[in-house]
């Protein structure tokens, strides 16, 4: 659209929009939008719709048509402007057609906009990430706040129990705690409690002398309690370990000390704990297969990390990370396609991020150029049903070329018209309403007889 009575050019690059309509989900986001503060970085889906509520509520309470607010833009804490116009006011808030514009620079003092109070996009702490879980990706709120949890967490002795679906990464989170806390310069040291037999995993964790029992290692063997010391263990699938071996893990952990097989010497040990499962411990306990005692030693800290789907955001960082590695030992710059991302991110991955490497690693191998699209999905992910292909939109966002939005016109031409009104309204004369809007003489009148406002 060109010679827009807007201060700033909505199909152009140097402005985000946002609209909301009707039942409240976003239907529109254009592409400088996604460019400059790329929604797919950001937790959006939740927060944002919650943001704009409260923008539609106070704009409707203040009676305004237009105001300018002054944000904070959360992850990076940018200082921004945003312009909120309201397009089709509706008794209930959530029936109203909302637009949000975002300049890249902000537009100056504006005579008809009041600023209205700060408002932030989530409640993020503000504290910063360590060096340590900042390099963790993702960049969706709920995964922020289980990074932020975890830093917290790092910085205790108490035991942390992870949990979270195959592939969401529990081990990487638990060995980040174990770099941010203070036995960071000690061992991390960890045991897959569902890999290891029920006879053999007492030996693993606790050792035994030697001569302890036939085919013994002739020196014995110290285990990974002892090798663990001032340290962390990490106890991985802990809902697979037998009653016997939770036992004794409960009595190391109740007093601080155990006995080696084939030893009557007390060892003692000072060692953080966390341990991780996929499964429900509370349905383990009712049924018998798990001790209600050990839970309480285990989960002084919880965490619960969220499977993949629940962070499809996220999904476009993670695919780009993954690629990035790939690109980089091939010495090849390669690239995903818009429409490609949008069917990885419609994919409700049950295997979580492990699940998603092992995809972009295949899609990587039968690419053969440099831009890789829906047609290497392996062949169960192009038989999804709901997966996005090179014609599809997305789920919660609609990538649309601006020039072919007739929503997009429809909604500019309303805030053109309301703008024009508020201007004439604050301006002496038309002349002024020309110099304030910073448009031609002939725009502005073509614009007054488009709108009936002559």
């Amino acid at each position: 659209m060109e010679n827009n009575i807007l201060p700033f050019n909505l199909n152009g690059n140097d402005l985000s929009a946002i609209a909301m309509f009707n039942n409240g989900s976003i239907t529109y986001t254009n592409s400088a939008f996604e460019k400059l503060y790329n929604p797919l970085k950001i937790g959006l889906k939740n927060k944002l719709r919650q943001l704009l509520f409260r923008l539609n509520s106070e704009l409707m309470q203040s009676g305004k048509k237009v105001i300018k607010k002054n944000v904070e833009w959360i992850p990076n804490h940018e200082k921004i402007q945003i312009f909120v116009y309201l397009l089709n006011k509706s008794k209930s808030s959530k029936n109203s057609m909302l637009l949000v514009a975002a300049p890249k620079e902000p537009a100056g003092n504006l005579p008809f906009f009041n600023p209205g109070r700060s408002v932030d996009f989530d409640n993020s702490p503000k504290v910063k990430l360590s060096s340590a879980f900042s390099r963790l990706i993702g960049e969706d709120i709920h995964f922020k706040a289980v990074l932020f949890k975890a830093q917290k967490a790092a910085q205790s002795d108490y035991p942390i129990l992870i949990k979270g679906e195959s592939g969401t990464g529990k081990e990487i989170l638990a060995s980040t705690i174990h770099e941010a806390g203070r036995r960071r310069k000690k061992k991390f040291v960890d045991i897959n409690c569902a890999a290891i037999p029920d006879q053999l995993i007492d030996s693993e964790l606790f050792g035994y002398e030697k001569g302890a029992f036939t085919g013994a290692l002739p020196g014995g063997r110290h285990g990974l309690f002892v090798e663990a010391n001032h340290g962390t263990l990490f106890l991985d699938e802990i809902a697979d370990a037998s009653l016997p071996t939770q036992a004794k893990l409960l009595r190391v952990l109740n007093e601080g000390y155990f006995k080696r097989v084939g030893s009557m010497k007390n060892i003692e040990v000072d060692v953080r704990i966390i341990s991780a499962t996929n499964k429900d411990l509370l349905q383990m306990i009712e049924e018998n297969h798990f001790r209600q005692d050990l839970i309480y030693r285990l989960n002084t800290i919880t965490i619960n990390l969220p499977p993949l789907r629940e962070r499809y955001m996220d999904i476009p960082l993670l695919t780009n990370f993954f690629l990035g590695k790939h690109s980089k030992r091939m010495e090849q710059t390669l690239k995903f396609s818009g429409n490609c991302l949008e069917g990885l991110k419609s994919y409700h991955w049950p295997g979580n991020v492990r699940e998603l490497k092992g995809v972009i690693d295949y899609m990587v191998t039968m690419a053969t150029g440099s831009v890789i699209t829906s047609n290497h999905f392996p062949d169960f992910l192009q038989h999804q049903k709901g997966v996005a292909d090179e014609h599809t939109e997305s789920q919660y966002f609609q990538f649309k070329d601006d020039n072919d939005s007739d929503l997009l016109s429809k909604a500019v031409q309303q805030a053109e018209k309301q703008i024009i009104k508020e201007v004439l309204q604050h301006a002496k004369n038309k002349s002024e309403a020309i110099k304030i809007l910073g448009t031609s003489r002939r725009t502005f009148y073509s614009k007054l007889k488009l709108y009936n406002m002559e």
